[in-house]
C-alpha cells in the first residue's frame, strides 16, 4: 500500500471516529477544499463556538494531514455568518519530484509543522451546506524549512 493510500485511510478512520461521537444533529461537516492546497475537509462541532477540523490536502507534489482547533463567533450580525480563528499542526510527506525536496538521497521527505487559520463561514438556511473562505499559513519545523504564507482556500461542506 502506497503512502498516499495510507494517509487517505488514516483520514477516513479519523472521520469515522468523530462521526460516531456526535452530540446531536448537524454536528459534523465534510466537503472539498479548493485553492492553494486542495483536498478534503472534515469538521466536528463540539459546540456552536468550538470546532475541530481535519484537512487532507495535496500541494507541491506532497500530501499533508492537518488538525486544527477553531473558535467560531458571529460575524456582522448576519444570521449564518461566522468568523473563526484557530491553530494546530500538520504532518506530511513529499516525494523526490516535489519542489520542496532538498535533493538528498532519501526517496520521501517527512515534514511536521504548525498551522494557523483565519476565515469566514456561511451556513445556508434550509440546506445542510456551508461555504467558507480562509487563510491558513503554515511553518514546517521538521523536514524542510518551507514557510507557507500563501495557503488559502474556499471550502464547500455538507453538514450532518
Amino acid at each position: 500500500m502506497s503512502l498516499k493510500h495510507k494517509l487517505v485511510l488514516l483520514t477516513l478512520v479519523c472521520i469515522s471516529h468523530f462521526g460516531f461521537a456526535q452530540r446531536g444533529m448537524l454536528d459534523n461537516a465534510i466537503g472539498l477544499r479548493f485553492g492553494l492546497g486542495s483536498g478534503v475537509s472534515f469538521q466536528h462541532f463540539s459546540s456552536d463556538h468550538n470546532v475541530i477540523e481535519l484537512i487532507a490536502m495535496q500541494r507541491y507534489g506532497g500530501l499533508n494531514l492537518t488538525g486544527l482547533y477553531q473558535a467560531h463567533n458571529q460575524a456582522f450580525d448576519v444570521r449564518g455568518l461566522k468568523w473563526y480563528i484557530g491553530g494546530g499542526a500538520h504532518a506530511g510527506i513529499y516525494g523526490k519530484r516535489s519542489v520542496l525536496h532538498d535533493g538528498s538521497e532519501v526517496e520521501n521527505i517527512a515534514v511536521l509543522g504548525i498551522d494557523g487559520i483565519l476565515g469566514l463561514e456561511y451556513f445556508l438556511r434550509g440546506l445542510p451546506l456551508q461555504i467558507s473562505i480562509d487563510w491558513k499559513p503554515a511553518i514546517n519545523l521538521y523536514g524542510t524549512r518551507y514557510h507557507e504564507w500563501d495557503s488559502g482556500a474556499m471550502s464547500i461542506r455538507y453538514r450532518f
